[in-house]
This record gives C-alpha cells, sequence and structure tokens, in this order.
C-alpha cells in the first residue's frame, strides 16, 4: 500500500503490512489503479495461498480531504472441510477523511469493509475495520486498524505498522514497514511481520519488488486447532514477491 494517501486497501499496499506502490495517473479527482501480483499478501499472510492475484481500484477524493473508492481482488482461501464454498473474489469499500496538520503532518481515519463472495473459516467472513494514519511528509507513516469482528471469528484483532520511505532517485523508492498483527483471540496468534520494497515509475507503471517476513507468538493452540479445522492461513515466510502496477 502506498499509505501515504491513506488508503489501506489489500489492491494498493503491502502492508499493511505490506506496502505496494503503485503507478496512479488521474483524471480530475479520480484515481484507477491495475495490478498484477505474484502473491496477494496482506500483512502476515497470504490472500491468494502464495499464487498470482490480480487486483484493481478506484477512487474519488474530494479536495475538501474526503474519499471514497473501492478494490477488487482474487483471492483464494482453501477449505479444509469439502462442503463449504471457498472465497475466490473480495471486494473492498473504503471512504475516509485526510486532516492537514502543522509542519507537514498529516492525520486520515478510514473505514473498510471486506466482503467475500464465498466462505472463509466455514463461513461467512464479511468484516469491517477502521484506520487511523498519521503522516509526516510522503516519508513516515504509523497506522492502527481495528476490526471489532475478524474475518466473521466474533473476535477483535488490532494491527499495528510503522511505514518508512525514502526517494533513491525522481523514479526509484525503497520503503519498509514493521508490523504487528494483534489477533491471538481471533486466530488463535500474534504476528509480528516486516517488509522491504523497492518501487521504479515509469510514466504510468510501476514495477516494485518486495521483501516479506513474518513470525508467530503469542499461540494459544486451542483457538488455533479449531481455526484451523477449517483454513490455515499461509504465513508469509522469507517470500519475494514481485508486482507491476498501472495507473489511469
Amino acid at each position: 500500500m502506498d499509505t501515504s494517501k491513506g488508503r489501506d486497501t489489500s489492491l494498493r499496499h503491502l502492508c499493511g503490512a505490506v506496502l505496494l506502490t503503485h503507478a496512479s495517473f488521474s483524471v480530475a479527482d479520480f484515481h484507477g489503479t491495475l495490478t498484477a501480483t505474484t502473491n496477494n499478501a496482506d500483512r502476515w499472510f497470504s490472500k491468494s495461498d502464495n499464487n498470482i492475484a490480480l487486483q484493481a481500484n478506484i477512487d474519488y477524493e474530494h479536495r475538501t480531504g474526503g474519499y471514497i473508492g473501492s478494490s477488487v481482488s482474487n483471492v483464494d482461501y482453501p477449505s479444509n472441510d469439502a462442503n463449504n464454498a471457498a472465497a475466490h473474489v473480495e471486494i473492498m469499500p473504503y471512504a475516509g477523511w485526510s486532516f492537514k496538520l502543522p509542519k507537514q503532518w498529516r492525520l486520515d481515519v478510514q473505514w473498510s469493509a471486506y466482503l467475500f463472495d464465498g466462505e472463509v473459516f466455514g463461513h461467512n467472513a464479511d468484516y469491517h475495520e477502521l484506520y487511523v494514519f498519521l503522516h509526516y511528509q510522503d516519508l513516515l507513516t504509523a497506522r492502527i486498524a481495528v476490526a471489532n469482528d475478524y474475518y466473521g471469528l466474533g473476535n477483535y484483532a488490532i494491527d499495528y505498522a510503522l511505514t518508512g520511505r525514502y526517494p533513491l532517485t525522481d523514479a526509484l523508492q525503497l520503503s519498509a514497514t514493521a508490523g504487528y498483527s494483534q489477533t491471538h483471540t481471533a486466530v488463535g496468534a500474534d504476528y509480528p511481520y516486516w517488509n522491504i520494497n523497492l518501487a521504479y515509475a515509469y510514466k504510468w507503471l510501476t514495477f516494485a519488488v518486495h521483501y516479506m517476513d513474518a513470525s508467530e507468538t503469542n499461540i494459544d493452540e486451542a483457538v488455533e486447532d479449531k481455526i484451523h479445522a477449517f483454513y490455515d492461513p499461509p504465513m508469509l515466510n522469507k517470500a519475494f514477491i514481485f508486482s507491476i502496477s498501472v495507473g489511469f
């Protein structure tokens, strides 16, 4: 994700947790991006079961600071129960507001919904998440995200992340994210994660390579065993991911 604009979608980022840097060409206040990636990585795990994903995003940003948009991507949540209709498409509508603060700081607040065409963890997994971003210029972003019913599991999840960016040239940017997903009550463990990313922009295209890693801590084996009976999220472990994006 390029959190410099406060969006947090699996289609415009790796970051959150995962940071995807996208090319973006705008017409008036409308922005759009198409992305092909070798892995739909989100924070600490793969939403595409470590397979290729195609993603699209469109949004509208008003000069007063408000924005609204939606993203769509293929996903792969293979179920361990053959009777479950596993999800293969994720749609994420979102809306937010960006507030200018003194000395080049900015605060963004965003609501997002995650909607699936099938089941995850053996049930309807649609859920909502609230994000707060604090940015310094386009160099540093701190983020907290809270979901009160993570993947419809009846328990909360909180995600914390800090992202830094450094322009090596006008076209080449280096970025890195360190994060922590507090999800043990929902899925039986917490997940520290980090990634480092290099993106090259050429006209409307962005080519990027990402290195991502995660680990597992604060494990509740009883909760994990119950969850994994339906779906075992593939944790990102020393993963190299490539993406190409075009803005329109």
